[in-house]
């Protein structure tokens, strides 16, 4: 195996050349390619080095160890990552390994944890390796000439392609390995792309190759089959079925072994019977809708378009007066409010009778999903509302989502919303507040009272009251008086009459005066003033 790189990355100096230096590297066939001390000059070098290995602190200046990992996957850098932190936070621990973190090492470690972290990293690197000339020597054993040709005509047969493929005699040209009536086809996805969020293992190139070995056997220990691979998770099986072929127990044996064989699960969509080659198009279409009903589960399981299509069905309703409710917890910025009530519209349309198309389901998702978006156009600014567009075109790219992945999605993008609008709030109350020491300040004279403090920035006085005492750590009347008394020092200091500074800063009693000031400075006025004088 070649030599590994590797990079170090801590805000601590010493952390760094302590791992670069006191384990010799070279004799492991590793090789230091570079360290960072900060997370900026840490994604700089990931970037240009892309390392197989990083070692990296998970708290640093600028960007974090974990932020970096998420901008290595979302840049498609293989990079394994080992975290090191003196924080013992199992809320880091756990967002390192949701991440796919290698490994999560507490200081202070030793040379022979981070050597036996690092070598063990290697023998995967090592592993996927091999699986990955496995795959090549798989791909290379798969193609040839005349094998292309076939796969081609038949997945053209599949797609109602016009042209050659409706040629009756290329299937005999062909040689194709199926009687040319009684035709079925069934469709087969291996699961694991349903849930928002949510990928296939690293070994997905090589699963699929698996679940078309498996299917491919398992169909012709019955019949002749043909198992063709539409993409990276997806296949298509053409198969020859007769009146002594138990086809939903074929289909069952089919999920069986390759959940037994391969560890994974696959949902299977059956379609109708085609007479002759000419008619499959109509069998896949009919198995593709079949499979499309995977929508309201989790996998694993098989549907057969015949009893689909014999359903009763009554079509769910959008409920507006609960999208009302939800539209005023949006506005508040309600996050367990607004997940009720997304959860009591989806149990509304889960529990209705039958089970809709999948397309007229995700229509309504979809529609419930923008409706939130179109809740806070007119609340936030322009990033905030470019911020949500951008995830709403996640919805693009995750054709496969399962009514409960749709349901994890919307409350998420719900909840992304409500956190724009609380940080709004939070702003708004902020600036609110900074109006009304304002108002006080130029208002020293006047009989201020929390009633006309919260008018001044149309607030509600207990709101206020509890808003202002967050934001200053003080009540009004702790702040009310600060001021006056610090007003009052001013004009003491200035010569101004003990009685003139009474009535300009609104106390009628000038014992009562005095008595704050002297709370308040230690001292009463005349004795500031003497002070300050002899001072």
């Amino acid at each position: 195996m070649e030599q590994l790189t590797m990079c170090v990355m801590d805000d601590i100096q010493a952390v760094v050349k302590g791992i670069t230096s006191t384990i010799p590297w070279e004799e492991h066939e590793v090789r230091i390619v570079g360290t960072a001390n900060n997370g900026e000059q840490g994604w700089s070098l990931l970037v240009e080095q892309q390392p197989d290995i990083v070692i990296t602190d998970i708290k640093m200046p600028r960007l974090s160890g974990l932020e970096l990992m998420k901008r290595a996957m979302d840049a498609g850098l293989r990079s394994k990552f080992i975290f090191i932190s003196g924080y013992s936070d199992f809320q880091y621990a756990q967002e390192a390994i949701k991440l796919g973190a290698f490994d999560y090492l507490l200081k202070p470690f030793t040379p022979e944890e981070i050597l036996g972290a690092v070598l063990k990293v290697r023998e995967v690197i090592e592993s996927e390796q091999a699986k990955s000339q496995q795959l090549q020597k798989l791909k290379q054993k798969a193609v040839s000439s005349s094998e292309y040709e076939r796969h081609s005509y038949l997945l053209g047969l599949l797609r109602h392609e016009i042209g050659g493929f409706l040629n009756e005699s290329r299937w005999d040209e062909l040689d194709i390995e199926l009687d040319s009536s009684n035709l079925n086809v069934m469709v087969i996805e291996v699961d694991g792309y349903t849930r928002y969020g949510s990928t296939m293992h690293l070994d997905a190139e090589i699963v699929p190759f698996a679940v078309q070995n498996i299917v491919s056997e398992t169909l012709n220990r019955h019949t002749r089959s043909v198992v063709l691979r539409e993409n990276r998770y997806r296949l298509a099986a053409i198969f020859n079925t007769s009146d002594q072929i138990d086809i939903s127990d074929l289909m069952e044996q089919c999920r069986h072994n390759v959940e037994q064989f391969s560890k994974k699960t696959i949902s299977i969509g059956l379609g109708t019977i085609a007479r002759r080659p000419q008619e499959i198009w109509i069998s896949y279409a009919n198995a593709d809708k079949a499979i499309s009903y995977r929508f309201y589960s989790e996998g694993n399981c098989i549907f057969n378009y015949a009893e689909l299509e014999n359903q009763e069905v009554i079509a769910p309703v959008y409920p507006l007066e609960k999208e009302k409710e939800l539209f005023y917890a949006l506005k508040c910025g309600n996050e367990s409010s607004c997940h009720r009530i997304i959860d009591e519209i989806l149990e509304v349309w889960q529990n209705a009778r039958g089970f809709p198309e999948p397309l007229t389901m995700i229509r309504l998702l979809s529609g419930l999903a923008f409706a939130i978006y179109r809740a806070f156009c007119d609340e936030i600014t322009e990033e905030e509302r470019l911020r949500l567009e951008a995830d709403l075109t996640v919805l693009e790219a995750m054709r496969s989502l399962t009514f409960d992945g749709w349901g994890d999605y919307i409350k998420h993008f719900s909840s992304m919303g409500c956190e724009i609008m609380d940080k709004r709030r939070l702003t708004d109350v902020k600036q609110a507040i900074s109006k009304s020491q304002e108002f006080i300040s130029m208002n020293l004279s006047e009989n201020l009272t929390l009633q006309t403090c919260a008018q001044s920035v149309h607030l509600s006085p207990s709101y206020f009251a509890n808003a202002f005492k967050k934001e200053t750590g003080m009540t009004l009347i702790q702040y009310i008086t600060k001021l006056r008394m610090e007003k009052a020092k001013e004009l003491l200091v200035a010569g101004v009459q003990v009685q003139e500074i009474c009535q300009m800063l609104g106390y009628e009693d000038r014992p009562y005066f005095s008595g704050l000031f002297k709370k308040y400075c230690g001292m009463t006025p005349t004795h500031f003033r003497q002070m300050y004088e002899n001072g």
